[in-house]
């Protein structure tokens, strides 16, 4: 029997910090299934908590608000609007602390989870998202982690499935990186929560020594930076090695390019897997309605497609810029179709505001 777009998750990360406004109107309810609110952190007591207190260099009392007030209140006319629309929130986010600490212990994820299930009354919530980025290697030193994590992370999705009960949804964001699968006990997890939420982004940025796609979905196997472990495809497949069914996996996507300046144009003259000297990390993430609007066939700007990779990127003779687009993101959700899995997410709603992108999606996992 072919799934129907009711079948498909589909999912976007909604920012709801300031500075990142939007309104109940401009969301496009009728076209997702999910918008999980990005996000929330877990405070010096170890509760879920809409304020930030671990601001480095200052005191524990100076909060960051996370969740703006305002949302709460958009959220519910959204909910009115699209009474179907499973509306969920996110723990965490990059550098977001506290996990490490707060799953140590029996009491200490005891205090969390009954502070998530209070949380999910008070807003009336669909479920909850864990981005802990990331168990065991904190993110490669941006957050505090032990060993331990990776049994402690189990615990952590074992205690909310008892308490939260069937009806609520669980889910969590995975790295597409080769080390993902050492780092948390997937054969123990994945029956715990509904759905996995792929990360198939930022495969290259100023980490990395030359210019390549952030979210391919195939590998181009002339591409010498990512050791021919960087793709949708060979992430998705490593899931599934480690256990993971096809329909727990929700294959992400970007709304946003990745910039890298002074880039030599190569022997094919794109400057694809060029060296450059000077990206920007976060300044440097282009959201799609820019891209359409100021740099896709625009102001000295060409398009290339990368058919092996199914991916496209800019090239100006001096910046290179590498997104997701509507013929990227429909090859990814035929891909979806084709492999069974559960649908698909993308980060993050306000860059794709217009719903270019997610038009293409919502069209191309009906037909």
């Amino acid at each position: 029997m072919m799934k129907t777009r009711q079948n498909y998750k589909i999912i976007t990360y909604l920012p709801v910090w300031r500075g990142r406004e939007w309104t109940a109107k401009e969301i496009q309810g009728n076209k997702l299934t999910h918008v999980i609110l990005s996000f929330a952190r877990i405070d010096n007591e170890f509760r879920i908590s809409d304020l930030d207190v671990r601001i480095k260099g200052v005191p524990d009392t100076v909060s960051a608000q996370t969740i703006a007030e305002r949302t709460w209140f958009e959220m519910d006319k959204v909910r009115k609007k699209y009474p179907n629309l499973k509306i969920i929130v996110a723990v965490g986010g990059w550098e977001g602390e506290g996990f490490s600490d707060m799953a140590a212990t029996a009491p200490t994820r005891e205090i969390f989870v009954d502070s998530v299930v209070e949380y999910m009354e008070k807003h009336r919530l669909d479920g909850i998202d864990l981005d802990w980025e990331f168990p065991v290697n904190g993110a490669m030193g941006a957050i505090k982690c032990r060993p331990e994590d990776k049994q402690n992370f189990t615990l952590l999705l074992q205690l909310l499935r008892e308490k939260l009960g069937k009806n609520k949804e669980i889910s969590f964001c995975a790295s597409a990186a080769t080390w993902f699968k050492d780092i948390i006990e997937l054969e123990k997890v994945h029956p715990l929560v509904d759905s996995i939420n792929l990360m198939a982004y930022d495969f290259c940025g100023p980490w990395t020594k030359i210019t390549a796609h952030h979210t391919n979905l195939y590998l181009n196997k002339e591409d010498p930076i990512n050791e021919g472990s960087l793709s949708s495809d060979l992430a998705v497949k490593r899931l599934r090695e480690a256990g993971v069914p096809a329909n727990k996996t929700v294959l992400g996507m970007a709304s946003y390019g990745r910039e890298f300046y002074q880039v030599e144009p190569g022997k094919d003259g794109n400057g694809l897997f060029q060296s450059y000297n000077g990206t920007i990390w976060r300044a440097g993430s282009i959201p799609f309605k820019y891209l359409k609007k100021y740099y896709i066939n625009k102001n000295g700007f060409n398009r290339y497609w990368d058919d092996a990779a199914k991916a496209p990127f800019l090239y100006d003779g001096a910046t290179f810029i590498t997104y997701d687009d509507e013929e990227s993101v429909h090859e990814k959700s035929k891909y979806v179709k084709r492999e069974g899995l559960a649908g698909v997410m993308y980060w993050e709603y306000v860059s794709d505001i217009d719903g270019d992108l997610l038009k293409v999606i919502a069209k191309s996992l009906t037909k």
